[in-house]
């Protein structure tokens, strides 16, 4: 397995991860091949990968097309894990991906490549050979003041929770002990140090190193721990905001049929979103890309916060009618006539943790040391599964780019986007 060469283990470290999505995840598997002998405790609130979290999906797409030159180098490194790791291979399907888009980001996407003389299996289409392409899967497409479009053979996409179970099953029969409990707290020291976290039940998980790695359940767990001491809460750094999906099982017959087309996106007014072909159960899974908050006052701190539903599972299959109906836009927008007798079942939102750039949040907390965070998705971050853990034990080791440890700092400049589009401007009860 391509990970980091394994080195001694320092006795006197241990480690508490909260959290085993994506971040978690790869931080203890990146850290017991590290350091075969440490004592590194993973924590989620039940089952592993639990089905609240942002990296639990049906499936995601893994795709190095970005518009900022540092995401996709970061992308085409995790892409190769991707493709020849066989602890990440087995469930990941390169079928392309092709991008309408009426504003110049396809372009720029297609320069970037160039600029790191990547060997992507990438060009520009137009509207009307898309429609000749894949039988004909997207002829109905709205393509609504699209010229161009970028079609990349090298994307593709994951069964995303068998994949995740997959590594943290690899990772715990490594020696990464696995808890499932609700962690209702980090707890402190006198000198505001991160001593370890405690459960709802009241017990303690003791560390010198305390990741938080809990997507959108970050910024109210801050708020919980510590809530008259502000310099800990996230503020405006992060929120907790939420996208709509859904899917259609198909029969054996249309699956093959759309199964030829790559990942779809659209970002044309009024459908926003894309899809990806179905899986091996024959499941065609469609995305909303417009996001939204959920602004709650927290008592104890005296403020305003967005945060999932308060149920374990954050009332994710719950969706409203205007919710659905958006879904329905998108999938119209995409597929035309050829969705009319679809139903649509399986709605579900999923909730992660959206920082202003979409940048995400790897830093040691200013105010309380050996507290680190390793969170904010921004509704991206899936891919980088194989290879974000990497980057985590560098931030803690002090090794970390600093170039890489300036954008994902606590504290950054607020001059750049990796994920256009999904910082939320509206409510979910608004929707």
């Amino acid at each position: 397995m391509a990970l980091v060469v394994p080195s001694k283990h320092r006795t006197d470290d241990t480690y508490v991860i909260v959290g085993a999505g994506v971040f978690g995840a790869s931080v203890a598997t990146h850290l017991i091949h590290k350091y075969p002998n440490a004592d590194i405790v993973l924590i989620d609130r039940g089952p592993f990968p639990h089905e609240a979290g942002a990296s639990w999906d049906w499936n995601k797409v893994v795709r190095a097309d970005y518009t900022n030159l540092m995401y996709m180098d970061l992308a085409l490194e995790a892409m190769q894990a991707w493709r020849h790791d066989p602890l990440y291979n087995t469930y990941y399907h390169e079928s392309g991906l092709a991008w309408a888009d009426p504003t110049d980001r396809p372009k720029t996407i297609l320069e970037n490549y160039k600029k790191l003389n990547a060997t992507e299996q990438y060009r520009m289409s137009s509207p009307t050979e898309v429609k000749t392409l894949w039988d004909g899967v997207y002829s109905e497409t709205n393509y609504t003041g699209v010229s161009d479009i970028l079609i990349n053979q090298s994307s593709g996409w994951v069964e995303a929770t068998k994949a995740l179970r997959q590594v943290i099953q690899v990772t715990l029969d490594s020696g990464v002990k696995y808890v499932a409990a609700d962690i209702q707290e980090v707890v402190f020291g006198k000198d505001g140090a991160a001593t370890g976290v405690r459960t709802a039940m009241g017990d303690v998980h003791s560390a010198n190193h305390v990741i938080l790695a809990t997507g959108a359940y970050t910024p109210k767990l801050l708020m919980d721990s510590a809530p008259d001491n502000k310099n800990i809460h996230a503020g405006h750094r992060m929120v907790a905001a939420g996208i709509c999906e859904g899917s259609v099982v198909l029969n054996d017959k249309d699956a093959k049929h759309f199964r030829q087309g790559p990942i779809y996106v659209n970002e044309v007014e009024g459908i926003i979103g894309g899809v990806v072909p179905p899986n091996p159960e024959n499941q065609l899974k469609f995305c909303r890309d417009q996001s939204f908050a959920n602004t709650m006052f927290h008592e104890t701190a005296g403020q305003n916060i967005s945060v999932p539903p308060l149920q374990s599972d954050y009332d994710q299959w719950n969706l409203s009618p205007g919710m659905k109906a958006e879904i329905a836009r998108t999938v119209k927008g995409i597929y035309g006539g050829k969705s009319s007798d679809w139903d649509i079942t399986n709605h579900r939102i999923c909730w992660d943790l959206v920082t202003p750039t979409q940048d995400q949040i790897i830093c040691e907390h200013p105010h309380s040391k050996n507290l680190y965070i390793a969170t904010g998705g921004s509704f991206h971050s899936w891919k980088f599964l194989p290879t974000i853990g990497k980057y985590v034990i560098q931030l803690m080791e002090g090794t970390l780019d600093p170039k890489l440890a300036k954008t994902w700092a606590w504290d950054r400049p607020n001059n750049g986007s990796a994920h256009e589009g999904l910082v939320p401007t509206r409510e979910m009860k608004d929707v």
